[in-house]
């Protein structure tokens, strides 16, 4: 009983939560879309429609029963508040909502998985449900109740131009506005790009395709034309190419909205006829536009994930996602050979590690659990070094590393803890087993500016790994041409 009642709460909470959200959302963007009329009927833009099915598809919880009285409250008092009857305002509520719920129904009936509409064709298979689906059944509605009420706007001498520029405006206010709802970043994101933005110097670079997407769209008000719409195109194209997915949305839809807004002007200045004449063809020809730098965005991204998943599956061991061996070398010698131009007096140490008695491991308890500890074995190491050192693994059970900008003594220090975390930390199996292990470690020190070849300090960690092979396992030898090696033992 206790559960029902706080289940009952629970969904109280979540369905007055989302009929606020949504009505706030939803009341501010109709109002936008009625006072943007330009001739007293249907809307130069709708944000409205779009903008409720991106909510509801972005987050789920507002999908329920509170969000969808928020959406009719809120399409009901825009209406009314700006001097709408209240049996056109219904209809054309209803209308509005049908949008949403016949492209939600579609895409639970195709069993398009919408989350993923960054990946592949499936924002292509979204827009067309959507333009085919939502965005025709909220002219239909219309079309079939709001010419027959008293006082309409809609009649039936041009119901078929009121369907078409209804119709074409649902389908340019879903590709303007809708993929930013889609691809609004999550908290992390957001923080991660702040932290990338502080770190990084000022590069202006970043900033031309941008500035040429705006010197694009003032030409249009400049040399204004049934040809305006194509002067985008160009700079769209590179800031698809450049920028993510949320921002290029951003841009997409500024540009479709201004563009938009003169061309109307522009039109109607001509005379009303003329604007009715051109403008689906100018909604046709927007959408189109907006369309192909968002297409290019996603094919963009998606290359640009395979190209970094290809990259990370060369450079990383599969098993224990360490650095494989030669991209562990390649990125020891990098970056000692980038530290000593800098002409800095820091230093560089290498630690080679290899597993005490691993193939008895694999011969008694078969590779299967042998793979288990090595991955066990990596996760106890990169609990104590550092974020930024180098951990690769050189082959079978042996491991290298490279710490940077270390004394001696804290070189060893963390070797030692090594040593100790993994004798000490038994491995569980699954049959209830422990497995204890312990691990060998060769230690090579160099300071820098001065620096010997890579392969000349890895050697000399190998040649410490045999000597605390010989010495019995389970401890750390350092190189025997570092003179302090037996103060630091004797410590």
């Amino acid at each position: 009983m206790p559960r029902a009642i706080a289940y009952l709460s629970q969904t109280l909470k979540d369905n007055i939560s989302a009929f606020f959200i949504i009505a706030m959302i939803i009341f501010v963007c109709a109002l936008a879309g009625i006072f943007g009329r330009p001739l007293s009927f249907l809307a130069i833009f709708w944000p409205a429609n779009a903008v409720l099915l991106g909510l509801f598809l972005r987050f789920h919880r507002l999908k329920n029963i509170g969000g969808w009285i928020g959406a009719f409250t809120a399409f009901m008092l825009a209406d009314l508040l700006t001097g709408n009857s209240f049996l056109i305002t219904f209809f054309l509520t209803l209308a509005n909502l049908a949008h949403a719920l016949v492209t939600l129904g579609l895409i639970r009936f195709f069993k398009l998985d919408y989350k993923q509409y960054n990946k592949g064709l499936t924002f292509l298979y979204l827009f067309a449900i959507s333009a085919f689906g939502g965005c025709l059944a909220s002219p239909i509605v219309a079309s079939l109740t709001v010419p027959y009420l008293p006082n309409t706007f809609m009649v039936m001498d041009r119901i078929w131009i009121d369907f078409g520029m209804w119709w074409t405006g649902e389908i340019l206010n879903v590709i303007a506005f809708l993929p930013i709802i889609l691809a609004i970043p999550d908290k992390k994101t957001i923080q991660s790009h702040i932290q990338q933005f502080k770190q990084q110097p000022f590069q202006y670079e970043k900033f031309l395709p941008l500035l040429g997407v705006i010197l694009s769209v003032i030409l249009t008000h400049f040399f204004l034309g049934p040809g305006a719409i194509m002067f985008p195109i160009a700079a769209l194209v590179w800031a698809a190419l450049s920028y993510n997915l949320f921002f290029v949305s951003i841009i997409n839809c500024i540009v479709c909205m201004l563009l938009y807004n003169a061309l109307t002007a522009y039109y109607i200045a001509q005379s009303p006829d003329a604007y009715l004449g051109t403008t689906l063809s100018v909604r046709i020809g927007l959408m189109m536009l907006a369309l192909g730098p968002l297409t290019l965005a996603i094919i963009s991204l998606n290359r640009q994930k395979l190209y970094h998943q290809i990259l990370y599956l060369a450079n990383h061991d599969g098993l224990t996602t360490t650095l494989n061996r030669r991209y562990f070398y390649e990125e020891s010698e990098r970056t000692i050979a980038k530290d000593v131009e800098k002409q800095q007096a820091h230093s560089v140490t290498i630690l080679v590690l290899d597993l005490d008695h691993f193939k008895k491991i694999n011969d008694q308890y078969g590779h299967v659990i042998g793979d288990y500890v090595l991955q066990e074995f990596t996760h106890q190491v990169k609990a104590q070094i550092r974020a930024n050192d180098l951990f690769g693994r050189l082959g079978g059970e042996e491991f290298a590393i490279l710490l940077k900008d270390l004394s001696l003594e804290q070189s060893v220090a963390i070797a030692q803890r090594i040593c100790n975390s993994v004798f000490n930390t038994p491995i569980h199996l699954d049959d209830q087993r422990s497995l204890n292990i312990s691990v060998s470690i060769g230690l090579s020190y160099q300071t820098l500016p001065y620096c010997i070849p890579f392969q000349q300090l890895i050697k000399r960690a190998d040649d410490a790994l045999y000597l605390a092979k010989e010495k019995g396992r389970n401890q750390l030898c350092l190189e025997t041409t570092i003179e302090q090696n037996q103060k630091i033992f004797a410590q």
